[in-house]
């Protein structure tokens, strides 16, 4: 009779539930007694569900595909793509020079102490440079939109985050490319990263333009355009994954090709912050309890010496290429601070764990993730909060 009773309440769908119950209430107290940063919260009540699924029976009922944490990316990256100002880069160009600078000097700082610090082979050096020399532009979006900042900070930041992540996929694909060559890969297989860059992007051009004609035909506005767009990333997942293209990449270029061709604005228009809300508390937990526990004391050391030699990066390039750039050199380092987030993006298109001879590198990649997941959102708030630029008050 109890076994009965406990397999009627013991369900996947009542476990999900419950767990995400749980975290959010978790999340929000922690928020509001202890003033923890609440993406930082969620990150870690997540983590909380990924600790009890893997030591409890009944928590591991809960499904964790990683086809959700993708979906949940997807319509932030689109948000994070029609929020990048690229025209700021046409009237400033030292902007784009001083993003290449920052994300060029944050690789070589993060080679350095892994090829002469933990005598790591120079293959793998790269591959965890490139891995790590992204930001997070969703981390650094939603950090903005809870505090409603407005300043060179936050918006510097957002666009830094952003083309890193590009030039940390891009860059990715090409040194995949180049690996798959040299192991003597057969060169339909070798190119195969390169198609898919390219593919993904045609893919958002594509979702741009049924976007367009969709809101010309229908004039369409708030809730109905906002379906509209959901609609278009839904598509792009359902027809990128049997083309063998990355729906993120796809999702991302979609709202970078319809912030740069919407003239009038009518498409930034519509309204999805509460839409935006939801998703990103559910991306957030979702991360956490994705997210590998660290298992080596030695991975740990070599995440932990990535981790300050990027961050120290960052703040050095971001604050000696300000100047140029139109910015004090103390709000170009508070750019680097709030650059802390490490970007998935290159994590989740690389594979690095399916290629041989990378499994080192990918462990080491995943607990560099780990750690700046955590310390990522506190930091940047921390920079957005010192630079002045929040409009809001924390909730007391």
């Amino acid at each position: 009779m109890l076994s009965t009773l406990k397999d009627a309440l013991v369900t996947p769908l009542a476990m999900t539930t419950l767990l995400f119950f749980g975290a959010l209430l978790l999340a929000e107290a922690a928020v509001r007694v202890i003033r923890v940063p609440r993406i930082a919260a969620l990150v870690l009540a997540g983590m909380l569900i990924g600790w009890l699924r893997n030591d409890n029976p009944a928590a591991a009922l809960m499904p964790l595909p990683s086809v959700l944490l993708e979906a949940l990316s997807m319509v932030l990256l689109f948000e994070v793509g029609q929020r990048v100002p690229l025209g700021w880069i046409r009237r400033n160009p030292w902007l784009l020079a001083a993003s290449v600078g920052e994300t060029a000097l944050t690789f070589g700082a993060i080679f350095a102490v892994l090829a002469y610090g933990f005598a790591i082979p120079t293959i793998e050096c790269a591959f965890i440079g490139v891995i790590c020399m992204g930001a997070s532009p969703i981390v650094v979006m939603s950090v903005s939109k809870e505090l409603r900042s407005r300043g060179q900070v936050s918006e510097r930041a957002l666009l830094f985050s952003t083309l890193s992540s590009v030039y940390a996929v891009l860059a990715m694909q090409i040194l995949i490319t180049a690996y798959l060559a040299a192991s003597q890969v057969q060169l339909s297989d070798a190119l195969q990263p390169l198609i898919q860059l390219l593919g993904s992007f045609l893919l958002g051009v594509i979702a741009a333009g049924a976007l367009r004609l969709y809101a010309f035909t229908t004039r369409a506005s708030g809730p109905v355009l906002t379906i509209g767009i959901i609609c278009c990333c839904v598509l792009l997942y359902a027809y990128a994954l049997p083309l063998g293209l990355s729906p993120l990449l796809s999702a991302l270029f979609f709202g970078l090709v319809v912030r740069g061709t919407d003239r009038t604005h009518g498409l930034l228009s519509h309204q999805t912050s509460e839409t935006g809300v939801v998703i990103s508390l559910a991306y957030f937990i979702v991360l956490g309890a994705s997210l590998a526990w660290l298992d080596s004391w030695m991975v740990a050391a070599m995440a932990a010496a990535v981790v300050a030699a990027r961050a120290l990066a960052k703040v050095a390039a971001n604050a000696l290429l300000a100047v140029p750039s139109a910015l004090s050199p103390l709000k170009g380092a508070m750019v680097g601070v709030a650059l802390t987030p490490l970007s998935s993006l290159a994590v989740l298109t690389a594979g690095l764990a399916t290629q041989p001879g990378l499994k080192h590198a990918a462990e080491i990649g995943a607990a560099v993730v780990l750690i700046t997941a955590i310390l990522g959102p506190v930091l940047t708030e921390v920079a957005l909060r010192w630079a002045g630029e929040p409009t809001t008050r924390r909730e007391p």
